[in-house]
């Protein structure tokens, strides 16, 4: 288990990143890692505390996605390296990095405008990262349903592993899991996500990753679970920030989607799937931190007993929408 760390950048890390004795202030959110701002002589950053198991080559393909992204026009955190010049700092039995510091507010308000503009963006975003030429997928990573690599951290052996130690303290959460498991496999094969190109994705492409100022994106944020995916894999997450988005929002987020790239029939089809595949991924991370931490799952249960019967009754309406695109 990692060592527990306090609500501040431990010197040593500070040292590391040239940024010994800097001011810092937590930010409040951040629902899997933990960043600061910190202010030195020279310059101002974000330091990240990563909040699950990262190995350092998984790090360096995130920040060599950041770096691209940004050489392409996007406001991304861009990583700066530590004094010996490696991508990220081990202290703790947590990994630390540090990152260009993005002024910016999140929108303040969630419209259709707010939507719109959120869909063409990420349109535009996947144009741009489609030049993206690493090979092979993001170490320490895989597809959405390949939840086996997502857990390795945790040192179960493979998603259903996980479970299984889950379900000797928690057997009915761990039961449902598994229903649900096995529907959304059946379902994704069924209509041959495989066979969807996979390209770089941001993995966590929401309202709260997008800082805006006088108007214009000022920030990108939260590089953390891009890897190689389909695309849709970024679209179908935003369908249940908590629960369902809005009917009215939804449309206008895909609307701002479709005026950069239109979605194929078979992508509107997967689309549910793939809304609860993004539910059973962040499952896996929960567990992981279980596993780790030993934090009760407070989450897990909310998106078991809540979010999924939520987006059960949601589905007729992201049909309607689908009807509605392609009409």
């Amino acid at each position: 288990m990692a060592q527990e760390i306090g609500e501040q950048v431990p010197e040593e890390v500070l040292h590391a990143f040239g940024l010994a004795g800097a001011d810092q202030r937590i930010f409040a959110d951040g629902n899997v890692n933990r960043h600061w701002r910190v202010v030195a002589a020279d310059r101002t950053v974000a330091v990240r505390r990563y909040g699950v198991p990262r190995g350092f080559a998984s790090i360096a393909w995130e920040q060599q996605l950041m770096a691209f992204a940004a050489a392409k026009g996007w406001p991304a955190p861009v990583a700066e390296p530590t004094a010996s010049g490696a991508a990220a700092f081990d202290f703790g039995g947590r990994a630390w990095t540090c990152h260009r510091f993005l002024e910016g507010a999140a929108a303040p308000r969630d419209t259709p405008a707010s939507r719109h503009i959120m869909g063409r963006l990420l349109g535009r975003l996947h144009k741009d990262l489609a030049g993206f030429e690493v090979s092979g997928q993001r170490p320490g990573f895989g597809k959405t349903w390949e939840l086996d690599v997502m857990v390795e951290p945790a040192g179960a052996g493979s998603f259903n592993g996980l479970v299984a130690a889950f379900g000797r303290e928690y057997p009915d959460l761990a039961a449902a899991i598994r229903q649900q498991r096995y529907r959304n496999l059946r379902e994704l094969s069924r209509l041959h996500y495989p066979d969807l190109a996979d390209h770089a994705i941001h993995g966590d492409f929401s309202p709260r990753n997008l800082l805006f100022k006088d108007g214009q994106l000022t920030g990108l944020l939260d590089f953390d679970f891009a890897r190689q995916d389909a695309w849709l894999c970024d679209l179908a997450p935003l369908l249940m920030p908590f629960q369902p988005l809005e009917p009215r929002l939804a449309a206008a987020l895909f609307d701002g989607y479709q005026s950069v790239r239109r979605l194929s029939e078979a992508e509107w089809d997967l689309l549910p799937a793939l809304v609860r595949a993004s539910l059973l991924w962040w499952v896996a991370l929960l567990l992981v931190r279980w596993r780790i931490t030993g934090e009760v799952p407070a989450g897990i249960a909310r998106t078991i007993k809540q979010r999924f019967p939520a987006f059960d009754a949601f589905e007729p309406d992201v049909r309607a929408l689908a009807q509605r695109a392609t009409a």
